[in-house]
């Protein structure tokens, strides 16, 4: 078993662990699934286009005291690109599962704004196009960095809107990836 596979496999056995006695003081539950608009940077492009990716996971928000919490969960994320590298196209997609440990200031029981880091474990990787290409130097573990908001509009319903950024490299001459994105929230009451 290499390293880094056992390193992901304990990263997601310790948080799933972590999170089950969590689960009584936590509020806002709430399984997400959505869509993100994803741009990253391709060394010699003349031009990166978006790229729709698909995110899946659970949330949850601990409070601390007054109006701050903690929001975090489990997600499993897509980070594609494309980009123009001289009259060729270069495409490809980075999937990874995240842990979000990030800030919440939370104006109502259930809605707020957050800000914070993610670490996201990289599952897989694919270039698609030119044919036979490959990504070398892959990223084992990259840390995003989000702010976003999340609320409810109606009973075990809600929307949870973000930009994120992750600065440095994903894999050798592919970086900087940025997405908007909204996800769907069914929340438990």
């Amino acid at each position: 078993m290499k390293q880094t596979t056992w390193f992901k496999n304990m990263c997601l056995f310790l948080a799933v662990t972590l999170t089950i006695p969590l689960a009584s003081a936590a509020e806002m539950m709430a399984i997400e699934a959505g869509f993100k608009w994803n741009s990253a940077s391709v060394d010699g492009a003349s031009s990166t286009k978006q790229v729709v990716a698909f995110q899946l996971g659970g949330s949850a928000v601990f409070p601390f005291q007054g109006p701050l919490a903690l929001r975090s969960g489990l997600f499993y994320s897509e980070r594609p690109y494309k980009a123009e590298v001289g009259s060729a196209d270069s495409e490809g997609k980075l999937t990874y599962f995240e842990v979000p440990a990030q800030l919440m200031y939370r104006f109502e029981d259930y809605a707020g704004f957050y800000i914070g880091p993610s670490l996201a474990l990289n599952l897989s990787n694919e270039c698609t196009k030119p044919s036979g290409c490959s990504l070398k130097s892959v990223s084992s573990t990259v840390i995003p960095i989000t702010i976003g908001a999340a609320f409810k509009f109606a009973p075990q319903m809600g929307v949870n809107i973000f930009f994120e950024t992750v600065s440095g490299d994903l894999a050798k001459s592919v970086g900087n990836s940025r997405a908007v994105g909204a996800n769907f929230m069914f929340t438990f009451d």
